[in-house]
């Protein structure tokens, strides 16, 4: 005998082959019967991008929230993402970073890459590496980013310390040429030969050169600057 296929299963079946607006049907019907997190979150993807219907942010975000309550990890993600952006509810960079953590605890990949992007330069190369591991390629595409930006840092702030060194070099051969007889044009002197070097600014903890910022940056915006971050849950697939 063939086992009675429920009204969630036909759902997900009709969502996995495109046929948006039975899958729509069949899922809202299911959860009228009995509420379930696979359920709310296929049909929240339905409402996010309009599929078999017009797009309705809220409602999906609602779906996606109500499966996450279940513990669905692809839900936390979703609802991490739409917290994270203010897309379909309020923004709350740290009720998303919950989500990610649970979402990440449970193996979803992209959570993983979503707290990268929330996390300073040594623990978003470890949720990078982990998503990595687990074969996921945008969190190897972000790795090899965030080690060529690495790399990119230590040799500006090598070329920095090269070229202040050479100033202060210059500075004292002009003002040894320059004699007893007039220290205040030597001191001029090696002004003009001061090479094109960056200060410390004490706010951001970057470099000013010329009067123009010009950050070396900080951990954090090291890491910002690294990952963008996404407008709009559009990664999400269905799981």
């Amino acid at each position: 005998m063939f086992a009675v296929r429920s009204k969630l299963d036909k759902g997900i079946d009709a969502f996995e082959r495109g046929a948006w607006k039975r899958a729509r049907r069949l899922l809202e019907a299911a959860l009228q019967d009995e509420p379930r997190a696979a359920g709310f979150y296929h049909l929240g993807l339905l409402y996010w991008r309009g599929l078999g219907c017009k797009p309705d942010k809220t409602a999906a975000v609602d779906c996606f929230a109500r499966a996450a309550e279940f513990g669905h990890p692809g839900a936390q993600t979703a609802f991490g993402i739409a917290l994270r952006s203010g897309v379909g509810t309020l923004k709350d960079n740290d009720q998303a970073r919950a989500q990610f953590r649970s979402a990440a605890g449970a193996g979803d990949r992209e959570a993983m890459v979503q707290l990268a992007t929330m996390s300073e330069p040594e623990d978003a190369r470890r949720w990078l590496m982990r998503a990595s591991e687990l074969g996921y390629a945008p969190a190897m595409a972000h790795l090899s980013d965030l080690a060529d930006t690495a790399r990119f840092r230590r040799g500006a702030v090598l070329a920095l310390r090269c070229g202040d060194a050479f100033g202060r070099r210059r500075r004292a051969q002009a003002r040894r040429r320059a004699g007893q007889g007039n220290d205040a044009e030597g001191h001029r002197a090696g002004a003009t030969l001061r090479p094109r070097v960056c200060a410390r600014n004490p706010r951001s903890g970057g470099e000013i050169a010329n009067g123009e910022s010009r950050i070396i940056s900080s951990s954090t915006a090291l890491a910002i600057s690294c990952f963008p971050i996404p407008h709009s849950p559009l990664t999400i697939r269905p799981s």
